[in-house]
């Protein structure tokens, strides 16, 4: 048989996961799909290799979790000889071990196939991701429009090296250009190519990334980025502080467009911060209502509070609003300001009242361990918490501090050397929403210590008698939780969804154990110089004036806009030889 020829075959590695209490899942790759709808638009021949989507029933013992989708070396078996390169997307951090030795195999087999990254993960280690793989080119921030440059620059075999928003390596140097400039006409945009992804394999899995629905589910972005610099949180550096909304009415054209093409009826919004402004989300409302649909939609990630009164909550409910959380972090004022979390008690508790009376499905999100936290801060959430409960919120998600790259506080711990990038730091990264945490940050509280508070968050939250809605209290709870476990209808809570995902993810855990993705050695060996390399290309950096030294106490990141930081750092192309490492 003849295989075909393409411009480029796209590949979504295999996703991890591990035991958590969580409603977050594996989802759809909207990235991906985006990408592989602007190739396709612009002439290019693309093929789709989704590795989570051949082989959804498959696990593979990775670390204290394991892989699903298909096996790194059948993924290389499935790629076609005929086409002219590969791109594949790296969101997570965690994921980066995996996709190393993906990449290591590919070139073993195909070793002129040039192979592109992209995704979150890569905009924010930019020259660590190619050092530490065989990789030949990287896309950083957005990416339908690099994508398409370099392509061609491939296809046509022209020169690359001026294309905003790549890296390469050329003569032992690996080259990173300076960012591209956020797209602004995002409403031109192609819908995601979702024909080329197993919709319908992603959803009889559970992979829907919310709150389960019995209903088609397909994940949407309604606006790009975020205006906030969270000291937490690599959108500064990998968006900028820029929000940019879609036009309300065109979303809604593509909900119904997906309701009459794939008979989706539940869509799950991706956005980092998808209600901001109140005119919008009362348009996109109103909107879905006329049309009458009869789709749910939800907000798993949180969303900001501003906007949402009383008008607008009953508006988010009648338009088939099904669940929504909320992300103050923190229960301490204090604790918010250092983090650059801008959000009030009193307004957030306004808005959980609207909500509230809405009979909405409400979330509140907390983070515990971030650096400066004191046994202090942490107190100031147990009557946070009892007070949520009191005020209508449905479920709470308590996790844990993780330092993620491209971050200030990563940044300021990594400068203080209390980071290293060894195994235990990729593997802490899933544990955000474990029950117990693997690492941990803040000197005045032990693992153990973090382990308790979150206990004690839990029990007085879910103890706690609601005035206006039942559904948190304790009996009630273990109710929904059963009735989640042992029935394949749509859940009306996050706790249905966090307790099935926490027992299948437990059995996961211990089935995988008995494959594992590569040897006890291999991967020992694989983080060897992982660290003495991103030390390496940080004192570069800082030597060339490019980036300055963080404050040791994170305490003090509050104090300045990291934002003329980032760009002077998106706007200077660098380059570092790679035999020094």
């Amino acid at each position: 048989m003849t295989l075909s020829h393409f411009d480029i075959q796209l590949i979504r590695p295999p996703a991890v996961e591990s035991f958590r209490f969580a409603t977050t899942s594996i989802s759809l790759p909207i990235g991906l799909a985006y990408i592989s709808s602007s190739l396709k638009e612009h002439g290019f021949k693309v093929e789709v290799l989704d590795a989570v989507g051949e082989a959804p029933k498959n696990r593979t013992g990775y670390y204290k979790g394991y892989l699903v989708g298909l096996g790194l070396k059948e993924i290389v078996k499935k790629i076609n000889p005929n086409t002219k390169c590969v791109g594949i997307s790296v969101i997570f951090t965690h994921e980066w071990p995996a996709v190393v030795k993906l990449i290591s195999l590919i070139k073993e087999k195909f070793p002129n196939m040039p192979v592109i990254l992209g995704g979150e993960h890569i905009s924010a280690m930019p020259e660590f991701s190619l050092i530490t793989s065989n990789a030949d080119y990287i896309v950083m921030g957005e990416g339908e429009e690099t994508i398409i440059a370099l392509v061609k620059a491939i296809k046509n075999k022209v020169t690359f090296q001026k294309i905003e928003g790549i890296g390469y390596r050329i003569n032992n140097q690996v080259v990173i250009n300076n960012r591209r400039n956020r797209r602004q006409s995002i409403d031109k945009i192609s819908y995601p190519d979702w024909d080329s992804f197993n919709i319908k394999g992603y959803h009889e899995s559970r992979f829907v990334g919310g709150m389960y629905s019995n209903k088609l589910t397909i994940p949407i972005l309604a606006t790009r980025g975020c205006p906030y610099q969270c000291t937490y949180c690599s959108a500064p550096n990998m968006w900028l502080p820029l929000w940019i909304p879609r036009d309300p009415i065109l979303v809604v054209d593509e909900i119904e467009y997906y309701v009459k093409k794939f008979g989706a009826g539940n869509f799950p919004f991706q956005d980092l911060t998808a209600i901001i402004k109140r005119d919008w989300i009362k348009i996109f409302c109103e909107e879905l209502i006329k049309r009458e649909l009869n789709i749910t939609w939800q907000l798993p990630t949180g969303t900001r509070s501003e906007a949402i009164d009383s008008e607008i909550a009953f508006l988010i409910k009648k338009s088939g609003m099904t669940s929504m959380a909320y992300a103050p972090e923190s229960g301490s004022e204090e604790t918010r300001k250092y983090i650059k979390k801008k959000m009030k008690t009193d307004r957030l508790f306004d808005s959980v009242d609207a909500a509230a009376q809405a009979d909405l499905n409400v979330a509140v999100f907390l983070v515990i361990g971030f650096p400066h936290d004191l046994p202090k801060h942490l107190n100031e959430n147990r009557n946070f918490v009892e007070r949520l409960a009191k005020h209508g919120v449905t479920d709470l998600s308590v996790g844990f501090y993780m330092a993620l790259p491209g971050t200030e506080l990563f940044n300021s711990l990594y400068d203080s050397n209390k980071i290293k990038l060894d195994i235990e730091y990729f593997k802490h990264i899933l544990d955000s929403l474990a029950l117990f945490p693997s690492q941990k940050y803040c000197p005045g509280i032990s693992r153990v210590g973090l382990f308790l508070w979150k206990l004690k968050f839990y029990l007085r939250f879910y103890k706690s008698n609601k005035s206006t809605n039942s559904k948190s209290s304790l009996l009630s709870s273990v109710k929904i939780i059963l009735k989640g476990l042992f029935s394949n209808e749509g859940h009306d809570s996050k706790l249905q969804t966090a307790f099935h995902n926490a027992c299948t993810s437990l059995i996961d855990t211990m089935k995988s154990k008995r494959k594992r993705w590569i040897s006890k050695k291999e991967e020992l060996n694989l983080f060897k110089e992982w660290d003495n390399i991103y030390r390496i290309i940080r004192r570069e950096k800082l030597s060339k004036g490019i980036v300055k030294v963080s404050p040791a106490d994170t305490r003090d990141l509050h104090k300045s806009n990291v934002i003329n930081q980032v760009q002077k750092e998106h706007k200077t192309v660098k380059s570092m030889p790679v035999t020094s490492y």
